[in-house]
Parts: C-alpha cells; structure tokens; sequence
C-alpha cells in the first residue's frame, strides 16, 4: 500500500485520476474495516490534512466540510437537528470521531445512516474536478455511479425539518432500515439491498435482499411503516 499526500484538492483529484484502483483516505474506517471494499494494496490519497472539516452559518446555510467527523456534526447546534440524530445513530464513539461526512455519503453504502438524512435535506454539495471546482444537488451526485471528483462540503438550509429513523436490533447492530424525510422529501437505506429517495413511496424501487438484519420481507414492512408511526 502506497500512501500520497497531496497539498491541495486539485492534486487530490489529480492523483485520484492518474493512480489505478486508488481511493481518498480521511477517517480510514472503510480501509480498516473487515470485509472492507478497498483493496488492500490500493494507492491512498489522505486528504486529513486539507482544510475541508468545520461547520460555519452563512447567508441562511449551514456549510459543513467534508472531513467534519460525525462527532463533530453531532454535537454542532447549527446542524438541523434530523442531520444530528442520524449522525449520532452510529453507536460507537470511536468511528463517530474518526468517520467524516463526506467519506459516509461517498461510499454510497447501503447501510449509511447519513446518506439518507443528505438527501432528505436537499443538500448541495461543492466538490472539486479536474475542471476546477463545481456545484451540485446530493441527489445528482448520487445519482452517478462513481465519481472521482472529491466532496468539499455540503450545504444544507439552516432551519430546514426533518426525521431520521433507524430500524434496528439493538444501537449497536446494523441497522436494518434507515430513512429520513424533510419536508415532502423522503429517503431510504436498506441493509444489503439499495437506497432510494424522492415520495413517500420510494422504498419500493428498492430490491429488497435477505441479510444478516433480516429477511427481504422483513425490511420491505419496515421501509412501508417508517414514517407511519
């Protein structure tokens, strides 16, 4: 394994672009993880020491950078309140320090407790590409398969409402079944089967599989009752 370290965002994408198989390492909790998707002797591109974590309110957004840890965003009174509750859905301390907002929704994990309340939120995202730096909705971003442009941050409006919920067997099991919903937008992460996001009715686009959290039958109720408590 190979680690690069680069001096801004623009030689991270460089690298990003020209090193086969390479990844950004930030909180290093997917490389570490078992079963990880990253190949062990991928090329590393750590991005812990550009200046892309905080959280800061202006012109009515709240402007959260991509290496903000989910501690972090759980414990910031500017983040809306449904952001913080599905950051604090990870149980563990320690990934909650060393885990980053923007390592979370690029990973486009089916078990992402974040991605669902980013798109629930209608959140943009500022991230930088070989052309310089650019401007999209979360839900376009997630929309491709891969990307190898690097998140910057996201923007979310200050005072914008919203639920996340976390179906689960226990706080520290895998969840089942996440979702969040924000004014008429709602947003689903099921366990080993797909995220999906738009009406209320979303979850049925997804292809529900039978895991470790429960059958497919079994997660296709929880996704039907999650906001009807």
């Amino acid at each position: 394994m190979r680690i690069y370290h680069p001096s801004d965002a623009a030689e991270a994408v460089r690298l990003r672009h020209e090193l086969e198989g390479s990844h950004y390492l930030a909180g290093g909790t997917e490389v570490m993880r078992l079963g990880s998707s990253i190949a062990a002797d991928a090329p590393l591109i750590d991005i812990t020491g550009l200046p892309l974590s905080g959280i800061r309110q202006e012109d009515g957004k709240v402007i959260i950078g991509a290496l903000t840890t989910l501690e972090e965003i759980r414990n910031s009174a500017l983040v809306p309140a449904f952001i913080r509750d599905a950051a604090a859905f990870d149980a563990s301390l320690q990934l909650r320090n060393s885990a980053t907002i923007g390592g979370n929704f690029a990973l486009r994990r089916f078990d992402s407790y974040m991605i669902p309340a980013l798109l629930a939120s209608e959140a943009d995202v500022s991230l930088m590409c070989t052309k310089g730096e650019k401007h999209k909705s979360a839900a376009e971003y997630f929309s491709r398969k891969e990307c190898r442009a690097l998140l910057l941050s996201f923007s979310v409006s200050a005072g914008r409402e919203g639920e996340s919920v976390r179906i689960a067997r226990s706080s520290h099991a895998h969840a089942a079944v996440t979702g969040a919903r924000s004014e008429g937008v709602y947003a689903y992460a099921v366990s080993s089967s797909g995220i999906a996001y738009g009406g209320p009715d979303a979850w049925k686009e997804i292809s529900f599989t039978d895991d470790l959290t429960g059958s497919a039958d079994y997660k296709r109720y929880l996704a039907s009752v999650l906001f009807k408590g």
